[in-house]
């Protein structure tokens, strides 16, 4: 018998679990949840065969009474695509400020490791308000170190 590890079961699988969970031996919610996770549940459609622990199926069994359905659906962080505490505008205008006071390197760049600590250093943000990562993914993605950019986005 061997137990597949994917991502998340569907919908489907993880509603049979619940299901399972009312005619299950016990004489309480807790001992009908344990005597449901030694069971194996197979999806039809692809042949996966699943098990899941109490503790998982007590959370499903949780925010099922609390929330119903919708709530066992796979969704995408609310947050996915937002930018958290400082604005690409914001952003601009601290680069174009520090730009001046830093010089190029032997290739003639400005290194983005050394901005960053410049606007760190200069309390234009701190790292908890911007991450390293997102900070060199901003600017790459925006085109923040070109000066015609950077004009048009501080408007």
């Amino acid at each position: 018998l061997m137990h597949q590890k994917t991502k998340t079961p569907p919908l489907e699988i993880r509603l049979r679990v619940l299901a399972a969970i009312d005619y299950a031996p016990g004489n309480s919610i807790r001992q009908r949840i344990q005597s449901v996770s030694q069971q194996t549940f197979v999806d039809q459609s692809s042949g996966n065969i699943y098990q899941f622990t109490w503790r998982t199926i007590s959370t499903w069994l949780y925010r099922y009474k609390s929330q119903g359905v919708t709530t066992l659906e796979r969704t995408v962080r609310s947050d996915k695509i937002k930018h958290r505490k400082v604005t690409i505008a914001q952003q601009a205008e601290a680069i174009n400020e520090a730009l001046p006071r830093l010089r190029e390197n032997k290739v003639g760049r400005i290194p983005k490791s050394t901005l960053y600590r410049c606007l760190l250093a200069h309390n234009f943000f701190t790292r908890q308000q911007l991450a390293p990562t997102t900070f060199y993914r901003f600017v790459r993605e925006n085109d923040l170190l070109n000066k015609h950019t950077t004009q048009k986005l501080r408007v």
